[in-house]
C-alpha cells in the first residue's frame, strides 16, 4: 500500500487516532440520525465527521479511504440540502460504508492491503439517492433550500448601502461536486468579491467556512457600486466554480426573514448551538499515552506508601519526644505531605477516567443489527454515558455487556405479535444506563421483555445435569434464577446465531467478579429483565478488611464482606465432618483462613474468634480469623511473575507501616473450600 512519501510514523499515529475518533462518531451519530432526521446539529457533526475523515486520508495518501469518505459526505450534503431524507435505506448504505471505511483504516495497522471492494459500497451510496421516495419533487427541486436571513444590523448595512446609491445583489455559486476543496474555494469566492463590494451576509457563514462546515453551494448578499458582470468576473477567478447566478436584490426580499415566532426559535437554536461550538473550541486538551498513566498511577502507589510510612514514624515519635519542636515540625510536613499525595492520586485517578460512553458508542449500532436479523422493533435507550470510570476496569467491561444485550435482544424481548397478543407495544424497550454510587460505577441493563421464569430454568437445569430435582425443588426462586449464570446452561427453545447455546451469561459473571464486582438479578415474568453490574471505579486500589492469621497480614475486599461476627467455641457446631455456624436461622459453612492457605494452625489464645462472612456468587461463608485491624484503602500490587498463580491470592499491598499483607481472592477461596468439602 503507498502512502504520500513525505508522511511520518508520528504523522500515520496522529491520523489513526484522529480516525478512530471520528469513525465512533460516525457509528454513534449515523444511528440517531435514523430516529432524529430534523437535527440539523446532529447531520452537521456526521458531515464533519467524513468531511474530515476524507481530508486527513487523502493527506496521508490512503486514496480509497478519501474516495468512500468523499461518496459519504455527498450522501450527508444532499440531506443538508434537503433533497434526501435518512430513512434505513440510506443509513444502511453508510453504516455499509463506514464499515469499510474501519477495514481500510485497518491496513494502515496491518501495512498489507486488503481484499475489500470500495465499488459497491460507493454504488450503493449512489442507488440510495436515485431511489429514495420520501420527498416530494419540489423537494427534490431544492424548494427546501435555506433561504438567507438578515439580523438587525445586516438590515441597517443595506439601508446605509441603498442610501448611498448602491446596488444590492443576491448571488447563488455552485462548486464542483467533485472538489475535496470546498471549503477553500468558498473562501476565495468571499476574498474577490470582497474586492469589488461589500458582503453583508451569506450562508455558510465566515465562521462556517474556516470551520470548514460546507457544502457545494454558496449563497452571498452584497452591495456594490460596480455592475453584476464586475462580480461575475471576479467570481470566475476562483477554481471549481462551475455555476453563477447573480439578481438584484431589494429590502421587500426580507419579507421572508425570520420575523416569524418560529424563525425566531430557529434563529435562537443556530445561536446557541454555534455558542455552545465556541465554548467547546476553548478547551483545551493534551494527548497522553496509556502507558504512561499506567507508570505515573504506579509511582503514585509508591508515594502513597512511603507518605503514609512518613506520616507513621512522625506519631511514634511523636509518642516518645511529645514536646521536641524538630518532631512537631515533622508532624506538620509528614500532615501536608499526605494531604498533597492524596490529592496528587485523586487527580491521577481522574486523568485516567474515560466516559463509560467510549464502551456505550458501539452498542446502538449492534442492537440494530440484531434487531433487525430478529425481526423485531428496539428502542434502545442509553443513560449515563459521562460517567467516568478507570480505563483498567473500561477493558473489562465490554464483553459482558455485549452479552446482557444481545441476550435482552433474542432471548429477552418477545417478536411483535407476541407483544400485541400480551397487549404490550409491539416496539420492545432496551435500556442500557450507568451511574456512580456509594464509590462504584453501577451498570444496568433493562428490557421490558418476557422477564425469566424460574420453573423453566429449574426444569432446564434438571433435564441437562445440573441438579438432582431434589435440589431444584428446595431452590428458592431467586436461587433458581441464578442458575442462569452456569456454562451451559440455557432455556432457548433452539440456538440462533445470537444466543442459546448456553454460553455467554456465564463469562458476564466470571468477568465482573474478577474486577472485584459482581451481578443482581431482578425480573418478573412477562415483564421485564434487569440485570445491575456493580463495579469498582478503578482497579489500581481497593477498600479492605484488614485481619490476621498466624501473624500474617491479609486484606479481604470489602466489596465481599457482608458483616463480622465474634463467636465463642461453644458456637461453632460439625455436620458431616465440617464446620458450621448458625446466623440468625440459617446455616453457613465456617472456614478457617489457616486451613485453607496451607498455614499451621495458631495456638488459641482466646475461646473467642473472629468470624468474617462473604459472598461470592449465591454463596455465603463464615472465614474464621485471629484479629481485626480495621478498614484501609490499599494499593494494589500484582504478585511477582515467578511467583505465578497462586490460589486464594489475587495480588499484595505494602501498608504505611511497611508491612505487607497479601490481598483475599474470596471467589478462589470459596472454590477451594468447596472442592475440598466435595472429597471429604
Amino acid at each position: 500500500m503507498e502512502l504520500a512519501p513525505d508522511i511520518t510514523e508520528e504523522d500515520l499515529k496522529v491520523f489513526l487516532e484522529e480516525a478512530d475518533e471520528q469513525l465512533q462518531v460516525l457509528d454513534k451519530d449515523l444511528i440517531r440520525l435514523e430516529n432524529e432526521a430534523d437535527n440539523e446539529s446532529l447531520l452537521q457533526e456526521i458531515f464533519r465527521a467524513a468531511h474530515t475523515l476524507k481530508g486527513s486520508s487523502a493527506m496521508v495518501g490512503h486514496s480509497r479511504m478519501s474516495e468512500l469518505a468523499h461518496a459519504m459526505e455527498s450522501v450527508l450534503d444532499n440531506m443538508r440540502k434537503g433533497t434526501l431524507l435518512p430513512n434505513s435505506n440510506v443509513i444502511d448504505a453508510l453504516l455499509y460504508s463506514l464499515d469499510g471505511l474501519g477495514a481500510l483504516k485497518h491496513e494502515l495497522l496491518s501495512q498489507e492491503d486488503s481484499e475489500i471492494d470500495i465499488t459497491p459500497m460507493i454504488s450503493e451510496l449512489g442507488e440510495a439517492i436515485k431511489n429514495n421516495d420520501d420527498l416530494t419533487a419540489s423537494n427534490v427541486n431544492g424548494s427546501n433550500r435555506e433561504q438567507l436571513t438578515l439580523n438587525e444590523n445586516d438590515r441597517e448595512t443595506l439601508q446605509t448601502a441603498l442610501a448611498a446609491g448602491q446596488n444590492t445583489f443576491s448571488i447563488t455559486i455552485c462548486l464542483n461536486r467533485d472538489t475535496q476543496w470546498a471549503a477553500v474555494r468558498c473562501f476565495q469566492v468571499m476574498t474577490e468579491l470582497s474586492q469589488v463590494s461589500t458582503v453583508i451576509c451569506s450562508t455558510p457563514s465566515m465562521k462556517e467556512i474556516e470551520e470548514e462546515n460546507v457544502g457545494f453551494d454558496l449563497d452571498v448578499i452584497v452591495s456594490s457600486f460596480q455592475e453584476d458582470v464586475h462580480l461575475k468576473e471576479a467570481i470566475e477567478l476562483v477554481s471549481e466554480v462551475v455555476d453563477i447566478s447573480i439578481s438584484p436584490y431589494s429590502m421587500g426580499e426580507t419579507a421572508q426573514a425570520p420575523n416569524t415566532k418560529q424563525s425566531s426559535e430557529k434563529t435562537a437554536e443556530r445561536k446557541v448551538t454555534k455558542t455552545s461550538q465556541e465554548q467547546t473550541t476553548q478547551s483545551q486538551t493534551v494527548r497522553i499515552d496509556v502507558e504512561r498513566l499506567d507508570e505515573m498511577m504506579n509511582m503514585i502507589g509508591e508515594l502513597v506508601i512511603s507518605s503514609s510510612r512518613i506520616a507513621q514514624i512522625g506519631k511514634t515519635l511523636e509518642l516518645k519526644v511529645r514536646d521536641d519542636d524538630l518532631v512537631q515540625e515533622l508532624g506538620k510536613s509528614s500532615s501536608h505531605t499526605v494531604k498533597v499525595v492524596n490529592e496528587l492520586q485523586e487527580n491521577i485517578m481522574r486523568a485516567r477516567m474515560l466516559p463509560i460512553g467510549t464502551v456505550f458508542s458501539g452498542f446502538p449500532r449492534m442492537i440494530r443489527d440484531l434487531a433487525q436479523k430478529s425481526n423485531k422493533k428496539v428502542d434502545f435507550i442509553v443513560e449515563g454515558q459521562e460517567t467516568g470510570i478507570d480505563r483498567s476496569v473500561v477493558e473489562h467491561v465490554r464483553d459482558p455487556l455485549v452479552h446482557l444485550l444481545r441476550n435482552a435482544v433474542d432471548h429477552g424481548i418477545e417478536d411483535s405479535e407476541e407483544r400485541k397478543a400480551s397487549g404490550k407495544p409491539e416496539t420492545a424497550i432496551v435500556k442500557l444506563s450507568a451511574c456512580h454510587e456509594e464509590g462504584h460505577i453501577v451498570i444496568t441493563v433493562e428490557d421490558d421483555g418476557k422477564g425469566i421464569d424460574a420453573s423453566v430454568v429449574r426444569n432446564s437445569a434438571v433435564m441437562k445435569g445440573f441438579i438432582s430435582a431434589e435440589d431444584a425443588a428446595r431452590m428458592t426462586d431467586d436461587e433458581a434464577i441464578n442458575l442462569i449464570f452456569g456454562a451451559g446452561l440455557s432455556t432457548a427453545a433452539k440456538a440462533t446465531e445470537v444466543s442459546g447455546r448456553g454460553v455467554g451469561l456465564d463469562i458476564v459473571r466470571n468477568n465482573i467478579e474478577a474486577l472485584n464486582g459482581y451481578v443482581i438479578i431482578n425480573t418478573e415474568v412477562g415483564r421485564y429483565t434487569k440485570f445491575t453490574l456493580r463495579l469498582p471505579l478503578t482497579l489500581a486500589t481497593i477498600d479492605s478488611l484488614l485481619v490476621t492469621c498466624n501473624l500474617a497480614l491479609y486484606a479481604i475486599p470489602l466489596v465481599s464482606v457482608l458483616e463480622i461476627v465474634r463467636l465463642n467455641s461453644q458456637e461453632i457446631k460439625t455436620i458431616s465432618g465440617r464446620e458450621v455456624i448458625k446466623l440468625r436461622g440459617s446455616v453457613l459453612p465456617m472456614l478457617r483462613l489457616s486451613k485453607l492457605l496451607c498455614m499451621e494452625q495458631s495456638a488459641a489464645t482466646t475461646d473467642l474468634m473472629f468470624v468474617v462472612i462473604v459472598r461470592s456468587r449465591d454463596k455465603q461463608i463464615g472465614l474464621a480469623v485471629d484479629s481485626l485491624l480495621g478498614n484501609e484503602q490499599i494499593v494494589v500490587k500484582s504478585l511477582s511473575k515467578h511467583l505465578g498463580d497462586v490460589q486464594g491470592i489475587s495480588g499484595a499491598s505494602i501498608l504505611g507501616n511497611g508491612e505487607l499483607a497479601l490481598i483475599i481472592d474470596v471467589p478462589s477461596l470459596i472454590e477451594m473450600a468447596t472442592l475440598q468439602a466435595s472429597r471429604c
